[in-house]
């Protein structure tokens, strides 16, 4: 991506975050009155930031001008960022160092898919830094799908969660697990914007699907998930899943996520049919 693209992904980003914080959460005096912005407006983003308002409009309108580690921190503040949402826009300000480069070659160590086929009682796949599914187990092929027989598009998790509607039905609840993955790769992509793979694929989800176009202009970004799931699967009906997600220290660009049945349900009774070899 340019840097062109780049500047105008950040004036979009400031954008969104200052139409949502409202004036009386920023802390300014309430004041009766229609006002045309329905969050802050750009003056009192500058004025709060102490930057000057022709610098700062700038800024939104995507110009290419520096900007300082000290500014960008003080208009996290005044945005009321989270940590998050704050690395992000450091991220888009070209203030942090870039990602490593995807390899040509994602060879998963040994060890490491020995370790994922050990937990036969919970499902498990490793994603590279695009959200490809570059390993798995075999209950996870059992509840997820057949990763083996799919093309690389196909594994992708993206694509797979707004392309491929047998995916999306197993979720109860697909448009929030649909928008926490999409906030997700919105942080691979800004940290790899110069990556032509990344504008690729943006550009085909966003022609393919009204959802994925719709929310990407939003420009929410979330960290690594972790929380609660509920699957809906054809043979072995509602499954209950406490899933984790951990980031290896050898390769930190890999996520390797973990489905464990929940507890207080027959999740765990259910997955038995899969588990005996």
């Amino acid at each position: 991506m340019s840097e062109s693209q780049r500047h105008k992904e950040l004036a979009d980003f400031l954008k969104t975050r200052r139409l949502r914080l409202t004036p009386q959460a920023a802390g300014l005096p309430f004041r009766a009155g229609s006002r045309r912005t329905k969050g802050l407006r750009r003056e009192e983003v500058a004025a709060l930031s102490g930057v000057s308002l022709a610098w700062y409009t700038y800024l939104e309108q995507g110009r290419p001008i520096r900007v300082s580690e000290q500014v960008l921190e003080s208009i996290a503040r005044t945005l009321q960022l989270d940590v998050e949402e704050r690395n992000y826009m450091f991220v888009l300000a070209n203030q942090l160092l870039t990602a490593t480069a995807v390899p040509e070659e994602n060879r998963v160590p040994p060890s490491l898919q020995f370790m994922m086929d050990e937990m036969e009682s919970c499902p498990a796949y490793l994603i590279d830094n695009r959200c490809n599914i570059i390993a798995w187990n075999r209950l996870a092929c059992e509840i997820f799908g057949n990763f083996p027989e799919m093309n690389d598009l196909e594994r992708n998790l993206v694509w797979r969660t707004f392309m491929v509607p047998e995916y999306r039905r197993l979720f109860g609840d697909w448009e929030t697990i649909a928008k926490r993955l999409l906030a997700q790769f919105r942080i691979y992509f800004a940290k790899n914007m110069n990556d032509q793979w990344y504008n690729e694929m943006v550009g085909k989800l966003k022609q393919n699907s009204p959802e994925f176009a719709e929310w990407w202009q939003q420009h929410e970004v979330f960290g690594i998930p972790a929380g609660k799931k509920e699957i809906f699967h054809s043979k072995a009906g509602l499954l209950s899943f406490i899933y984790h997600s951990f980031s290896l220290v050898e390769q930190q660009e890999w996520i390797l996520t973990t489905f464990i049945p929940d507890p207080k349900t027959d999740t765990g009774e259910k997955l038995k049919k899969f588990i005996v070899s």
